[in-house]
């Protein structure tokens, strides 16, 4: 049952994420930024990518000021509120989720990176506990792979994304001039045939 609550113990509920929603009866929300923020953290752990960390501290803040701004809003706009899952989660029984195919080969993508960036790391741990870490080859290999590689990637990844919106945009125009072309076409049409009509 969603109820306002004491203030001072929904700032102190709410410094762990989902707490204070579920102390004011938003359980579903609170259940929502508990398992993302669990979630994120393991996600960080397993894949061991320091940029990952991102995920939980974002989630944690917005968590925290979230169920703070709820608990400081007026009676009837705190009633009004809907206790909902993030993401829309609650609305995957109700109707079949789709993917269209680009969408496919980004997380696709992303996945692979991903398991290949783990596999490294993996392969380097194994690599270390025969060479030692004292080997200047490997020192050289790992601030690579580690610093000028990700860059590159990420750099790639913006010139890409950047060649694909001009693409984008430069189609919408021919498109558009198409367009404006067969309109232009049709009215020439249309006042020859009815010259000939006269």
């Amino acid at each position: 049952m969603k109820k306002k609550k004491n203030r001072f113990w929904l700032f102190i509920l709410s410094l762990w994420p989902g707490a204070g929603h579920m102390y004011m009866g938003f359980m579903k929300m609170g259940l929502s930024f508990t398992l993302g923020f669990m979630v994120s953290i393991m996600l960080v752990s397993v894949t061991n990518i320091g940029a990952f960390a991102v995920l939980p501290i974002t989630l944690y803040i917005y968590s925290f000021f979230h169920a703070n701004n709820i608990g400081g809003m007026d009676d009837e706009s705190f009633m009004a509120l809907e206790d909902v899952y993030l993401l829309g989660l609650d609305r995957i029984g109700d109707q079949q989720i789709k993917v269209d195919q680009k969408s496919k080969k980004i997380v696709a993508a992303a996945l692979i990176i991903i398991g290949l960036y783990m596999l490294w790391n993996l392969a380097f741990d194994i690599l270390r506990g025969f060479f030692g870490w004292d080997n200047p080859m490997l020192k050289a290999v790992y601030y690579i792979m580690r610093d000028d590689l990700p860059r590159a990637v990420f750099a790639i990844a913006i010139i890409w994304f950047g060649t694909v919106l001009l693409r984008g945009k430069k189609n919408k125009i021919e498109a558009a001039d198409a367009n404006q072309t067969q309109q232009v076409i049709q009215i020439g049409q249309k006042d020859d045939n009815e010259a000939s009509a006269k």
